[in-house]
């Protein structure tokens, strides 16, 4: 009965897919056939593919992404395979899940239907349930931050993470080792996505530029620390490769590979992450010393390659921070952004101003509407909204800040091919009610930062239309370059920003001219709704996040769900000392991964990013397993 509707669900979904529904139907298809074959497996896969499985610039998909139709494959193999087996032997119908854990079916569903039914009751305002609920329907897999898709949005990884429990604890034999295999595919996939990146836009080598990379996570649209929090939970698992390998290729593979994810660390220029990784990796090693964990390759060479490692990962260290100034002026710089992030702590508890606000929060994915609404500081810099007219096409309307005063703004954007040379020319078919100044660029830019760009910052009105109802807007600037410091070609992104608080412009075409006066871009007319288009903000990422993991918890989801949720992972905890004093290496990195996970998360807050909340639910999961893999 759970299987089919999975299944089904995620096939349907896949044939959807707004770029690529063959391939999405063929891969998922395939993942599905998997899970039903080798449901063991699920602990390698989701750690592995968790981290890229999202393309949503391109999609222009936001409450769902592949990451959620992954995770719909992987439940419908898993358990299709569990009906069959139930079949067979009416027996295997009875789930496995360890004792100490088998409360969680009881106490976090009702604590998760709560927030959710509170975050939509918070976002409807005086609207009824029926106009809410349509309202929905109509968003699709499309939305923002400040709508009622984003509760359902935040709430996925609790949700999958309970629905994976009984598949995965059904085939726990190994999981903690596949899991930590699983761990290190993922990194690895992480770690090319980072070179990839530098090696285009900024330089493998270039430590002065004010660039802080973010891989695959585009969730990091509107800042946030997805990334910080997944290196740090994945970095314990890369000095385990190392430590635990045998001499040999296998060896050489994961020292590169701690080497790898050490620069990614680096390159993120993250300073509670440096804190992190340098508390975790201590602890861990005093741990290990404690409990007289020896590595299995005890020889004389595998001590010299694990010191040699050490050396290198120091002389790596010292060409950061020598090599250019950006990481000094981070560190520099942390005092006074220490004071800044504890005002902006302050300002989002004093949101709770009731005895149920306290207790049960805000709702799920109410922080941004709520903190824009509440404090000046922190207003929403723009709003993007997406509407259909039934046969007449779709058409998106454009905010502007909440407030004059607002910091930063919010773009509409595509990602677009570059040509070396010339000048780019925006024409927009747009109404509006009155005179405004709009922002449109066009930048040598991978996500958040911006290299050389060509603009146009002008006030338009009716009045600035061609006979043929576009809006010209010649862009100014120096020539673009095409080509990163490799070989392959990068991408640049078109943004359009209107600049005039408390206004809206209502775009139906956009169309960006090269020298040679070739329309560029993708889906120009809106006929396919936001395929291909996104949104990036820019200079203020205040709003959307807390920039504390407990605080964002407590704040959404209120002290009772605070409580829980820590007595979950402290009971995982425990579950992991008892294996570390049995000998367990594979008990010790995941305790490093949950508490670095949560140390990373007293800076920056990735409840609101399902897929890093998914993989760190996943660590707990696997801690009640972790005495069979000894």
């Amino acid at each position: 009965m759970f299987a089919l509707p999975c299944a089904g669900l995620c096939l349907y979904a896949a044939a959807q897919h707004p770029v690529a529904p063959m391939l999405a139907l063929s891969l998922l298809a395939a993942a599905l056939v998997w899970a039903m074959w080798r449901p063991v497996d699920l602990w390698f896969v989701l750690p592995a593919l968790l981290p890229v499985a999202s393309f949503a610039p391109w999609t222009g998909w936001w409450v769902v992404d592949e990451s959620d139709l992954l995770v719909l494959a992987l439940l419908g193999g898993a358990y299709g395979r569990w009906a069959l087996d139930a079949w067979r032997v009416p027996a295997a119908v009875h789930g496995t899940t360890p004792a100490g854990i088998r409360w969680a079916y009881w106490v976090l569903p009702p604590l998760l239907v709560v927030g959710v039914w509170r975050g939509l009751d918070d976002a409807r305002g005086a609207a009824s349930w029926v106009a809410l609920l349509a309202d929905l329907w109509a968003q699709g897999p499309h939305g923002d931050y400040d709508q009622p898709g984003n509760t359902l949005r935040v709430a996925k990884s609790l949700a999958w993470g309970l629905l994976l429990m009984p598949a995965l604890y059904r085939s726990s034999r190994g999981a903690a080792l596949r899991l930590a295999r699983g761990m290190l595919v993922g990194l690895f996939f992480v770690c090319i996505a980072v070179l990839w990146e530098r090696g285009l836009y900024v330089g493998w080598l270039d430590f002065s530029a004010n660039y802080r990379t973010v891989a695959w996570f585009w969730e990091m649209h509107v800042g946030g620390g997805a990334i910080d929090a997944y290196l740090a939970m994945a970095l314990p698992f890369a000095w385990w490769a190392a430590w635990s390998a045998p001499h040999g290729w296998r060896w050489y593979a994961a020292a590169g590979l701690v080497l790898l994810a050490t620069y990614a660390v680096l390159t993120a220029y993250a300073r509670g992450l440096y804190l992190t990784v340098v508390i975790t990796a201590v602890g861990m090693a005093w741990l290990a010393h404690r409990h007289r964990l020896k590595a299995p390759d005890a020889t004389l060479w595998h001590r010299r390659a694990m010191a040699w490692l050490l050396v290198a990962l120091v002389v790596e260290i010292l060409a950061v921070w020598v090599g250019g100034a950006f990481m000094s002026d981070r560190l520099s710089r942390s005092n006074a952004d220490l004071h800044q992030r504890l005002a902006h702590w302050k300002r989002g508890v004093h949101m709770l101003h009731t005895p149920g606000q306290w207790v049960l929060g805000l709702g799920l994915g109410r922080l941004p509407a709520q903190y824009s609404a509440q404090n000046p500081e922190g207003a929403l810099p723009g709003r993007v909204r997406w509407v259909r007219h039934g046969d007449a096409g779709n058409e998106v309307w454009l905010y502007g800040p909440q407030r004059a005063d607002a910091k930063g703004g919010l773009a509409l954007t595509q990602h677009v091919p570059l040509e070396s040379g010339g000048h780019y020319t925006v024409r927009l078919r747009a109404h509006m009610d009155a005179p405004m100044w709009l922002k449109v660029q066009l930048c040598e830019q991978y996500l958040l930062y911006q290299a050389r760009c060509q603009l146009r910052t002008r006030q338009v009105s009716e009045a600035s239309k061609t006979t043929d109802g576009w809006i010209v807007l010649p862009l100014l600037g120096p020539a673009l370059a095409s080509g990163g410091h490799g070989t392959v070609s990068r991408d640049g992104v078109l943004s359009i920003q209107l600049l005039q608080a408390n206004a809206s412009i209502r775009i139906t075409a956009v169309e960006l001219l090269d020298k040679s006066g070739r329309q560029v871009l993708k889906n120009p007319d809106l006929a396919l709704g936001p395929r291909y288009w996104s949104s990036i903000a820019y200079g203020n990422f205040l709003p959307w996040h807390m920039d504390n993991l407990l605080l964002e918890l407590l704040i959404e989801r209120g002290l009772l769900a605070v409580l829980i949720l820590a007595l979950a992972v402290a009971w995982a905890l425990l579950q992991l000392a008892r294996g570390v004093r049995r000998g367990s290496p594979l008990a010790l990195v995941v305790g490093g991964s949950i508490i670095a996970g949560l140390m990373a998360g007293g800076l920056v807050s990735f409840a609101e990013v399902p897929r890093v909340s998914l993989v760190l639910w996943l660590l707990p999961i696997v801690s009640f397993c972790i005495t069979e893999d000894r």
